[in-house]
């Protein structure tokens, strides 16, 4: 009866000890298995905030906006800068942005957009505005991006991701620049060089 006793104890001994262990691993692939899934998503959403970014300027350089001139509340500069940012915010639209949130909040999404010739004179040093032709035209684009590990979450709910791209302005045709919509200025055609001819030789 004592080695059955002891036999018996033994045996709740080792399935406890294996319980216990079991629960250690377990608690350590769930934390490397959440680590993967979170840096998959932290990956994907950088990836998205730089492409935003890069597509903002891209679209930037071009001159191009949607309002149409002969909108009554059309404003060259005010229209480009919008469409920037409308442009920023299509390429990001996998984001989960919430428009109510403040900068220290996650979810929160914006954009700026400044250039090398802002107007004159400039009454606040962080003006935005699209740039001319030839400017030098830089878009930011922040997100934060929201945590879903609890233990880190309860830590750092949230991280700020950034992005920057600069670009150089083409030499748009734009209205309000000097051409009018529609117009182009005429081609300029080559001309004409004439064929030289053989020229006969006198022999003396």
């Amino acid at each position: 009866m004592d080695n059955l006793g002891r036999t018996l104890a033994n045996t709740k001994r080792e399935a406890g000890q294996t319980a216990v262990e079991f629960a250690l691993v377990l608690l350590v692939v769930l934390t490397i298995m959440m680590g993967i899934v979170e840096f998959g998503r932290l990956f994907q959403t950088w990836l998205t905030v730089q492409n935003s970014a890069q597509a903002a300027a891209r679209f930037a350089v071009t001159g191009r906006c949607s309002l149409p001139p002969t909108d009554p509340g059309w404003n060259r500069d005010a229209a480009r800068l919008q469409c920037i940012k409308d442009e920023a915010r299509a390429k990001a639209s996998t984001l989960n942005i919430d428009d109510g949130a403040g900068p220290l909040e996650a979810g929160y999404f914006a954009v700026s957009v400044h250039s090398s010739d802002p107007p004159e004179p400039t009454p606040d040093p962080d003006l935005e505005y699209p740039g001319g032709p030839h400017a030098r035209v830089a878009v930011d684009v922040t997100y934060n991006h929201e945590l879903i590990t609890p233990i880190v979450r309860q830590i750092v709910p949230w991280l700020a991701l950034r992005a920057h791209a600069e670009m150089i302005n083409e030499r748009f045709r734009h209205p309000g620049y000097g051409t009018p919509p529609g117009e182009l200025p005429p081609t300029i055609l080559p001309t004409s060089t004439p064929t030289p001819t053989p020229t006969p030789t006198v022999s003396p």
